[in-house]
């Protein structure tokens, strides 16, 4: 089975990501420092490389699939993308839910057609959003 590589945007900044990198963790993990994109790369550019890549992203952004631009980028570019709960929140809890819900992630990454979104909320059950 290939190992996924999770994307983590700029909204989660370097402490998440790296945490989950020290874990060793059973995917690859990449963010925008890691991934050299610069912090004023717009949305549809770092997901169309994120599509290109079949890289999975990462946002505290719930909002992709209500800006046009955004969405049409995940739909062309056939994005699998999770919207993470807690961007206003302590690291080691978004790390509690991400840790909850990895085995869910890793099914739905794998099992789910692209272009999807799911968003992990605070219980840290996957809800699937429907792309317009």
């Amino acid at each position: 089975m290939d190992k996924l590589t999770f994307y983590f945007d700029v909204c989660f900044g370097r402490r998440f990501p790296e945490s989950l990198r020290h874990t060793r963790p059973p995917f690859n993990v990449e963010y925008q420092h890691g991934a050299k994109f610069k912090q004023t790369t717009k949305d549809d550019d770092w997901l169309a490389t994120c599509g290109q890549k079949k890289w999975m992203t990462f946002s505290h952004d719930r909002k992709f699939h209500l800006i046009d631009v955004e969405i049409a980028a995940i739909k062309q570019h056939m994005v699998g993308c999770f919207y993470l709960w807690g961007a206003n929140d302590e690291t080691f809890e978004k790390l509690q839910c991400f840790m909850s819900a990895y085995d869910a992630i890793n099914k739905s990454a794998r099992a789910t057609p692209k272009p999807f979104i799911y968003h992990i909320p605070r219980n840290c059950r996957l809800e699937q959003i429907k792309i317009p």
